[in-house]
């Protein structure tokens, strides 16, 4: 039977792509206040490898989404992450989420 609370039924193949834009460290921004444009010249750039492992996260996401947006995230057959510092607006972070279904060749 089909599960009538998820988006995605448990015969559809998904990719999913998940950003994660990690909150940056008041250190980063002139005067350590967060605003538009007050992103420090030595701040480090968008890519850093320190915090938490992307695969780590994804799986979070993933195991979130189960009985949700799908049945299980074995429906998840492609994966693509990245983790970056959030350099938009205040740069809180935030995380996005893109799913979409397959179809065999």
């Amino acid at each position: 039977t089909v599960n009538p609370t998820v988006f995605f039924p448990p015969d559809e193949f998904l990719e999913m792509s998940v950003k994660f834009r990690i909150k940056r460290p008041l250190s980063h921004f002139v005067g350590n206040k967060p605003g538009h444009g007050r992103i420090r010249p030595n701040a480090p750039g968008k890519l850093h490898n320190s915090r938490s492992d992307v695969d780590n996260l994804a799986k979070f996401v993933m195991d979130s989404l189960n009985e949700v947006l799908y049945v299980d995230d074995r429906q998840v057959v492609s994966l693509k992450a990245i983790k970056v510092l959030d350099s938009d607006g205040l740069c809180r972070g935030a995380t996005e989420v893109f799913i979409r279904t397959l179809e065999e060749d």
